[in-house]
């Protein structure tokens, strides 16, 4: 993991690829990891396919965090630090860090777009993760972390969610647990 992460310290992220390589490291391997350590304590019986959803759950962890601490990340003293791919932001712009200008609001809004985009690939096996999961308590574990009551959202969030809960309650996908 630690390996992995140090590969990105002293180069960019030229590529998407980069960026899934990047985001395994940095929580790909906890997701799997964390997954094993479900399956040894006998709560949980996971899919066949689980190590790939398990990290793919991991990546759309941590791009959903690189996205939303682009500001704070860029602005980071004594140097940036960044980890969106070139391969993204390169098209809208020639400095990563000119996203933050005014000027470039529009772009900045398509390349944030473009991001997310590429985020949400990863958000079926995400939902998956959750849905295989029977232990309250390792469900609340894996997903309460990922709302931050301090944040001014965390209401609107949080009420969201219990939207989503009802629906899939309603739709049988709750009860089969």
């Amino acid at each position: 993991m630690g390996a992995g992460m140090a590969k990105f310290i002293g180069e960019e992220v030229e590529t998407v690829d980069d960026y899934d390589e990047y985001c395994h490291h940095a929580a790909g391997l906890v997701g799997l990891g964390m997954s094993k350590i479900f399956l040894a304590s006998e709560l949980e019986t996971l899919t066949p396919d689980w190590k790939q959803i398990s990290n793919s759950s991991g990546l759309f962890m941590q791009k959903t965090n690189i996205i939303r601490d682009y500001l704070e990340d860029i602005n980071e003293i004594p140097k940036s630090r960044m980890f969106w791919p070139r391969e993204i932001w390169g098209k809208y712009v020639d400095k990563l860090e000119d996203l933050k200008n005014e000027e470039n609001s529009t772009k900045a809004v398509q390349c944030l777009n473009e991001m997310v985009t590429n985020a949400l690939i990863n958000v079926e096996d995400f939902l998956k993760s959750k849905a295989v999961l029977r232990t309250p308590s390792i469900l609340k574990s894996v997903s309460l972390p990922q709302v931050d009551k301090n944040d001014p959202n965390a209401m609107k969030t949080l009420k969201q969610l219990e939207t989503i809960k009802k629906i899939c309650r309603e739709n049988g996908d709750l009860h089969k647990r």
